[in-house]
């Protein structure tokens, strides 16, 4: 095999992991091209070539690292992407992005030895996203942070449906992961009701808004300590295990892998992510929350005691909003 057939083959199967689903794939590299489905179907075959160009737009619209596919990174310097979205007021472009990774879930989604390692100093958002009012607060903050002087008001903050669709179907999927470890922060709630309490502090947020914010902590709460008895996502019989650290977790990273992919993603701007389909940076990064987690407290199924005091503790500082 020649290495330019190699190199092709490597770029077809790096779209097919973007966009897993063909159709999609199809109708995606459509639009970004501008070429009709029978001339897509031909390039996707191998019967014809993309050219040079044409591989360039898919790359650069598709967060696809050439360097990486023909070898010619250092070995220190790894492919990575940046995807920026506005989840307040999205764009078809961030739709698409959000839909992708949904599309990616759903392939991995009936693999046997899926798993998600997950260090975090906030709620993961595959949890947050169950709770309307918490899902808006953090689309808040978001909002408050990146558009410094000109954010909008918690109550102005509404989710438009479609985007909501997308938000529980990210939760939905991401329970369908065979086995996930999570390896929290002790000071995630802690954290969360500062916060709410400097918003209302500068008026950005309302007493009757933070009101049904704090009714949603204590039902999130309520369902984490039922998930950490059981180890279980109700819905997907698919086990949890949660760690709690003493030590201050400074970024948040997690690595999904499956049998087709091992995917990392460092989280920024609290809703975007840094992803990466680097063998390297997986090991590196699935080795460190590994280290984090023999560092931490286990309070999923055992540790009664430890877990019950854990969950008073953190409903004693939410009360005090």
């Amino acid at each position: 095999m020649s290495d330019n057939h190699h190199f092709y083959q490597e770029f077809i199967s790096a779209l097919k992991v973007i966009i897993p689903k063909s159709s999609m794939l199809t109708n995606t590299i459509t639009d970004l091209l501008a070429i009709d489905k029978d001339a897509v179907y031909r390039r996707l075959r191998g019967d014809v070539n993309f050219s040079f160009t044409e591989m360039a737009i898919l790359a650069k619209k598709l967060g696809i690292s050439l360097d990486s596919l023909v070898g010619i990174e250092s070995e220190l310097n790894k492919p990575a992407q940046i995807v920026l979205t506005n989840s307040v007021n999205p764009t078809e472009v961030d739709y698409r992005l959000f839909n992708d990774y949904i599309n990616l879930l759903k392939f991995i989604k009936d693999e046997p030895d899926t798993r998600l390692l997950e260090s975090s100093n906030a709620v993961p958002l595959s949890i947050y996203f169950d709770y309307e009012n918490l899902t808006r607060l953090n689309m808040f903050a978001w909002n408050l942070a990146s558009n410094f002087g000109y954010a909008l008001p918690y109550h102005e903050i509404i989710i438009p449906e479609r985007m909501r669709v997308i938000q529980k179907n990210y939760s939905y999927y991401s329970r369908h992961i065979k086995t996930t470890q999570y390896v929290w922060d002790r000071m995630i709630f802690q954290r969360m009701v500062d916060n709410i309490k400097f918003s209302l502090n500068i008026n950005v947020i309302r007493e009757e808004d933070v009101r049904l914010i704090k009714t949603e902590l204590m039902e999130m709460l309520d369902d984490l300590e039922k998930l950490a008895v059981t180890g279980k996502f109700k819905d997907t019989g698919n086990k949890v295990s949660i760690y709690i650290s003493d030590l201050l977790i400074e970024t948040n990273h997690n690595c999904i892998k499956s049998k087709t992919m091992h995917l990392t993603q460092h989280k920024t701007f609290l809703l975007n992510a840094i992803s990466s389909l680097d063998e390297d940076v997986f090991n590196e990064v699935s080795h460190w929350i590994l280290s984090l987690q023999r560092k931490s407290m286990l309070i999923s199924v055992s540790g009664e005691k430890i877990r019950t005091d854990y969950f008073t503790t953190q409903r004693k500082i939410i009360n005090t909003l």
